[in-house]
C-alpha cells in the first residue's frame, strides 16, 4: 500500500520545513562556493577536443557559463571535466589547470609531444567544475602522451602544486615537467609530483617538507611506474640546468621512481652552474646515475649533517663532485671515498668531516679548499694542469699520493701521516708557499722526495733522502728569496771556496737525531749550470756539514753525505764554487739627485756583451712599494741617466733599478733615496726595521759609500761590511733576536742607526 505524509499529525508539518530550510542553505552554500572559487574569466571544457578550437570551451562570466569567444591564454584558468579529453595540437599557455580526478576520468590532458606553459598552478579536484580538491587520478596515461610532451611551470614565485590537490597517483602518465620562471623567482611544491622527466631550468625549484604529520613527509619527486611501457628497473631524469637551483628540505625520497617499490630514477644530472641545496640532515636521492657537476650546498641548522647518499639497492652512492659548500655552523660528514672536481668551501663555520675519508683531486682547473681546516684520513692529487689552494692547514692521517699535480697552501702547514701508519707517495708536481711540511713516522728505508717550488727563482727545488732512519718525524721549512750571493766569501769543510749561494735555503727540525748516515740532495731545477759538478750543498753564509759529492745528471742534483744528527736545524741550500749563475752586469755606480725639475737618477754599469732593458722603480714609502715609473733600452755604454719629472719637490723617494736581460731574469742594483731637505743629514735608514729574513738595505741621506759596523747591545763588533758590496742575508737572518747598532762610516760622515731582528 502507498504511504503519504500525514499532516494531520503533531510535528510533520514541523519537521517538513525545517528539511526544506537546510535545503535552501545547501542550495546557497554551494552557490557562493561557486562564486568565490572560480575567477571570472576561467574556462571549462565542454567536450573533448582540442586545445585551440573555441567549441571545446565555455567560458564563466561571474554568474554563468557561456559560450567562449577565443582560447585561454596565460591569464585564464582552464577546468578539465570528468570524461573530457583535452588535446594540444600545438604549444599553449594558461594560468592555471584544474583536472577532475572523480573515478572513471579517463584520459584528461594530452599534450601530444607539444608543450602547454603553465603560470598559475596544477590541480585536481572532483564534482562539477571548480568542484573540491582532490588528489590525482591513477588511470593509464592521465597526462600525456610522452616524454617529449611538456608542461612547463613559468612567471614569478609561488606555489605551483598545492597541498591536498594534488598526489603521486599518476602513476602512467607520460608526460616531462619543467621548472622555467624568470630568474630570482622560486616555484614550491607542496605536494608529490610524478612525471617522466623533470628539468630546473631557471629560477629555484623548492622541494617542501610536510612538517604537519609525525613523521614528516617529504613531497616527492618520482617517474612513471608503467613497466610494460618504461621497463621495471631505474627510470626517470632529474636535470638542473646552468642557473639554476633546486632546493630539498627533505632526508629520505627527495627523487625515486618508486619507494614502495624501492626502485631508483635513472639519472640525477646537476650541471656545470647549476645549484643544488640540502637542508636535510640526512639528504637521500635515490638514483642509478649521478652526475655532480654544479655545486652541492648544505645549509639550515647547526646539527650533524651526512652528505648526499642514498639507500635503495639499485641505487648508487656518488662518488664524484665538482664544488660543495656548506652555508652555516653544521658539519658535514664526508664519505668513504670522494672524487673532488671542484672547490670545497665554508661559508659559515662548518666543516667537512674527512677523517674517514680517502679524498682525490681531480681535473685541469684552478680549485680551491676555503673556510676550514681539511682534515683527511687519505689525500690523493691527479691533477693535469691548475692546483689545489688551501687557506687553512692541510692534515693527512694516512696516505698521501701526489701523482700529477700542484698544491698551494698559502703560508699554512702540510702534515703528512699523522696517524702513523700510512705511506706517502710522489710522481710529479709540486707545493708551494708552505709554511711548515711535517712527515710523521718516516720510514727505515728511504727514498724521499719532497718537491718544493722556488717561486722566488723559478724552479722546484726538490729535496730528495737515501738511506735509513731509525723513524720518528721530519719537519721541513722553505724560505724564498730572489737571486744568489755571488760572494759568499767561505769555503766547504773540505777548503773549496764558495763563490755562489742561492738565497732561497731550507731549515731542517723535529728529527730524531741518530749518527746514521744518509745522502742529502737538493735539485737546481732552472738555475743556469754549466756543469752538474760544480753543484754543492752549502749552509747561508758558513759550509755544511757534512761531505761533499759530486752533482749528478738527470735532476741537476747537488749532493751531500751527512748524519740525521747533522740535519738537526739546518739551514741548506744550493751553491757552487763556481759562478754557475753570473749576474749579467756589475753595478759600478748608482746615485740619485734632487733638483728643481725631479730626481736625476744616474749609474755606471759593466757588461760583457749583454743587452736587455733597464726598469726604474720608486717607493714613497719606507715600506718599499715599488712601483715601476720607467724604461731604458740598454747600449754599448756604461754611463746612464733618468729624470723622474713625476717626483714632488721636498719628498723622500727610494729608488732601484731592475736590469731585465734577454732571459727574462731582473739584476737589481742597490736601494738609493733622495732625502726631503729638512731631514738630519746624521740619519741612517735601515729597510726593513724589524728584520725578519730577506734583504736589508742600509741607506744614507747623501747615498755615501763606507764602512758598515754592526756591533750588538753589549758593543762587541760582530762584523765590517763595504757598503758597496751585497751583503749576504745569511749574516742578518742568523743573527739572534733582538736589538743591534749599526754604523756607516764614510770618509767624511758617520751616520748610525738601531736594528730590531725580530
Amino acid at each position: 500500500m502507498k504511504r503519504g505524509i500525514n499532516f494531520s499529525r503533531p510535528g510533520v508539518f514541523f519537521s517538513c520545513r525545517i528539511y526544506r530550510i537546510f535545503l535552501a542553505v545547501g542550495f546557497l552554500w554551494i552557490h557562493t562556493t561557486i562564486l568565490l572559487a572560480q575567477e571570472i574569466g576561467a574556462y571549462k571544457t565542454i567536450t573533448s577536443g582540442p586545445f585551440n578550437q573555441i567549441s571545446t570551451w565555455s567560458e564563466w562570466n561571474g554568474s554563468s557559463w557561456i559560450s567562449a569567444t577565443t582560447i585561454p591564454d596565460q591569464s585564464r584558468n582552464i577546468y578539465i571535466d570528468q570524461n573530457h579529453t583535452l588535446t594540444l595540437t600545438s604549444d599553449g599557455e594558461v594560468k592555471s589547470v584544474f583536472i577532475n580526478a572523480q573515478t572513471g576520468a579517463g584520459q584528461k590532458l594530452n599534450l601530444n609531444g607539444f608543450n602547454l606553459d603553465v603560470y598559475g598552478t596544477l590541480e585536481a579536484f572532483s564534482g562539477a567544475a571548480p568542484g573540491t580538491p582532490e588528489n590525482a587520478w591513477t588511470s593509464q596515461n592521465w597526462i600525456g602522451n610522452s616524454s617529449t610532451s611538456t608542461i612547463t611551470f613559468k612567471g614569478t614565485s609561488r606555489v605551483i602544486i598545492n597541498k591536498n590537490s594534488w598526489s603521486a597517483q599518476t602513476t602512467q602518465s607520460r608526460f616531462s615537467v619543467i621548472f622555467d620562471p624568470r630568474p630570482g623567482n622560486t616555484l614550491t611544491i607542496e605536494s608529490p609530483l610524478k612525471a617522466v622527466s623533470f628539468t630546473v631550468r631557471s629560477g629555484t625549484l623548492l622541494q617542501k617538507l610536510d612538517t604537519s604529520v609525525i613523521p614528516n613527509v617529504c613531497n616527492t619527486l618520482s617517474f612513471n611506474t608503467e613497466t610494460a611501457f618504461y621497463g621495471s628497473g631505474p627510470f626517470g631524469e632529474m636535470i638542473i640546468e646552468d642557473g639554476a637551483t633546486f632546493i630539498s628540505e627533505c632526508n629520505a625520497t627527495i627523487l625515486n621512481r618508486s619507494t614502495s617499490g624501492s626502485v631508483s630514477a635513472l639519472n640525477f644530472d646537476l650541471q656545470n652552474g647549476g645549484n643544488l641545496i640540502l637542508e636535510g640532515s640526512a639528504p637521500l636521492i635515490e638514483t642509478a646515475n649521478f652526475q655532480l657537476n654544479g655545486t652541492i650546498i648544505y645549509r639550515n641548522g647547526t646539527l650533524l649533517k651526512s652528505f648526499l647518499s642514498s639507500s635503495f639497492p639499485d641505487a648508487t652512492a656518488p662518488i664524484s663532485i665538482r664544488n660543495t659548500e656548506i652555508q652555516g655552523l653544521h658539519n658535514v660528514i664526508l664519505p668513504s671515498f670522494l672524487l673532488i672536481r671542484g672547490n670545497m668551501t665554508s661559508s659559515g663555520g662548518g666543516n667537512f668531516i674527512a677523517t674517514n675519508s680517502q679524498l682525490t683531486f681531480s681535473g685541469s682547473n684552478f680549485q680551491t679548499v676555503s673556510g676550514f681546516a681539511l682534515n683527511t684520513l687519505d689525500l690523493s692529487i691527479s691533477k693535469t694542469a691548475g692546483l689545489v689552494s688551501f687557506n687553512s692547514d692541510l692534515r693527512i692521517q694516512r696516505n698521501f699520493n701526489l701523482s700529477s699535480g700542484i698544491i698551494d697552501l698559502n703560508g699554512k702547514n702540510l702534515s703528512i701521516n699523522e696517524g702513523g701508519i700510512g705511506t706517502y707517495t710522489y710522481t710529479t708536481g709540486w707545493w708551494q708557499n708552505v709554511g711548515k711540511l711535517t712527515l710523521f713516522n718516516i720510514p727505515s728505508t728511504l727514498d724521499l722526495k719532497l718537491p718544493f717550488k722556488d717561486l722566488a727563482n723559478q724552479g722546484v727545488r726538490t729535496i730528495q733522502l737515501l738511506g735509513n732512519s731509525t723513524g720518528g718525524n721530519l719537519s721541513v721549512q722553505f724560505f724564498e728569496f730572489e737571486g744568489a750571493n755571488n760572494d759568499p766569501n767561505y769555503s766547504d769543510l773540505d777548503g773549496t771556496p764558495i763563490l755562489y749561494q742561492l738565497y732561497s735555503f731550507f731549515r731542517f727540525s723535529d728529527l730524531t737525531p741518530n749518527p746514521q748516515s744518509i745522502e742529502l740532495r737538493i735539485s737546481a731545477d732552472s738555475l743556469i749550470v754549466d756543469n752538474v759538478d760544480d753543484l754543492r750543498i752549502v749552509g747561508t753564509g758558513v759550509a755544511a756539514p757534512g761531505t761533499h759529492l759530486s752533482g749528478q745528471n738527470p735532476g741537476l742534483w747537488a749532493r751531500r753525505s751527512l748524519t740525521w744528527s747533522d740535519l738537526e736545524n739546518q739551514n741548506l741550500t744550493i751553491g757552487s764554487f763556481r759562478e754557475f749563475s753570473i749576474l749579467p752586469i756589475s753595478w759600478l755606480d748608482f746615485q740619485v739627485q734632487a733638483n728643481s725639475n725631479g730626481n736625476l737618477l744616474r749609474w755606471t754599469i759593466e757588461h760583457d756583451n749583454e743587452f736587455g732593458e733597464f726598469e726604474l722603480f720608486r717607493s714613497e714609502g719606507a715600506e718599499l712599494n715599488w712601483e715601476k715609473i720607467g724604461s731604458l733600452a740598454m747600449t754599448q755604454e756604461h754611463d746612464y741617466a733618468y729624470l723622474d719629472t713625476e717626483s714632488t719637490l721636498f719628498e723622500s723617494y727610494f729608488y732601484r733599478i731592475g736590469f731585465l736581460n734577454s732571459d727574462s731574469t731582473y739584476s737589481w742594483s742597490p736601494v738609493r733615496r733622495v732625502s726631503n731637505q729638512k731631514e738630519n743629514p746624521g740619519n741612517l735608514t735601515i729597510l726593513p726595521n724589524p728584520y725578519l729574513s730577506g734583504e736589508v738595505h742600509f741607506i744614507t741621506p747623501n747615498s755615501e759609500d763606507g764602512i758598515v759596523q754592526v756591533q750588538n747591545h753589549l758593543g762587541q763588533v760582530l762584523a765590517n761590511f763595504p757598503s758597496t758590496m751585497l751583503i749576504s742575508t745569511s749574516f742578518f737572518e742568523n743573527l739572534a733576536p733582538g736589538l743591534y747598532y749599526v754604523q756607516v762610516m764614510g770618509l767624511k760622515n758617520r751616520y748610525s742607526g738601531r736594528l730590531w731582528k725580530r
